[in-house]
C-alpha cells in the first residue's frame, strides 16, 4: 500500500471518529442508564406492588439491575464490533477493488479522493436522516474521473466516469420498517437515485431498460439534484432531470 492510498484510509477513519464518538457518548451517557434504571425500578416495583414487601422489591431491583447490566452489555460490544475502525476500511476497499482498477489506479484514486477534501466544488456532505438512520454521515465526491457516495448503503460506492456512456435520474418508493420490543411502525420513502450505465452493456446483452450498473441513493430530491448537477457540469452525460 502506498503512502497516498494510506493516508487516504486514514482521513476516511479520522472523517467517522466524531460520529462514533457520538453514538457511543449517547449510547454510555443516555441509552444505557435509561434502561438500567427502568429495568430496576420495574422488576422492583412489580413484587412489591403484589405483596407490599420491601425486601421482594430490593430482591427483585437486583435482578432487574443485573438484567439490565446483561442486555446492555451486550448491546454495548455489538455496537463496539459493529463501530470498528477496520470495519470501514474493509468495504471501502472492497468497493475499490470492485472497479477493477488497473495497476497503479488506486493511487490515482486515493490522491484525487484527497484532493477533493479541501476543494468544496468537488465535494458536498450531508447527513442521512430516515427511520433507522439519524444523523449518520455521509458525503457525495466528484473527481476528475471518480465518482464516490460515501455513507450511504452500501457504505461505499465508486464509480470510475471513462467505463460510462450515460447518467439517468430516478426514483422510487421505499417502504422502512422499525421494530420494538413490542411495537413496529413503517413508513414510505421517496429515494432519489442517480444511475449509471456503462458503455459495455451491449457486450453483455443489457437493454437501456435494464437497470443501471451503478446506483446512489438520496432521501432528499435537493441532494440528488446537487449531486446530479455536479455530474452534468462535468461529464455532460447526464440524460435528463425529467421523472
Amino acid at each position: 500500500m502506498s503512502a497516498t492510498y494510506q493516508n487516504w484510509m486514514d482521513y476516511e477513519e479520522r472523517w467517522l471518529d466524531g460520529y462514533r464518538k457520538k453514538v457511543m457518548r449517547t449510547t454510555t451517557h443516555i441509552t444505557i442508564p435509561v434502561v438500567m434504571v427502568f429495568l430496576t425500578v420495574f422488576f422492583g416495583m412489580v413484587p412489591f406492588l403484589d405483596r407490599m414487601d420491601p425486601a421482594d422489591a430490593f430482591y427483585g431491583g437486583l435482578g432487574g439491575f443485573f438484567l439490565g447490566a446483561v442486555v446492555c452489555g451486550f448491546f454495548y460490544l455489538c455496537l463496539r464490533f459493529g463501530l470498528r475502525k477496520s470495519k470501514y476500511r474493509r468495504l471501502i476497499q472492497q468497493a475499490v477493488d470492485g472497479l477493477g482498477l488497473p495497476p497503479g489506479e488506486e493511487d490515482q484514486l486515493a490522491a484525487e479522493m484527497l484532493a477533493a477534501v479541501d476543494d468544496p466544488k468537488q465535494r458536498f456532505y450531508f447527513e442521512i436522516n430516515s427511520m433507522n438512520t439519524k444523523g449518520t454521515p455521509a458525503r457525495f465526491v466528484l473527481t476528475p474521473h471518480y465518482a464516490c457516495l460515501m455513507g450511504a448503503y452500501p457504505y461505499a460506492i465508486f464509480v470510475r466516469l471513462a467505463d460510462i456512456s450515460e447518467i439517468r435520474p430516478g426514483s422510487e418508493k421505499k417502504l422502512e420498517t422499525r421494530r420494538g420490543a413490542k411495537t413496529r411502525s413503517a413508513q414510505i420513502l421517496t429515494l432519489y437515485s442517480i444511475g449509471f450505465y456503462r458503455k459495455d452493456r451491449a457486450d453483455r446483452d443489457l437493454k437501456p431498460e435494464d437497470l443501471p450498473d451503478e446506483a446512489m441513493g438520496f432521501f432528499s430530491q435537493r441532494l440528488r439534484d446537487h449531486a446530479l448537477e455536479m455530474l452534468r457540469e462535468q461529464t455532460g452525460l447526464v440524460r435528463s432531470t425529467a421523472e
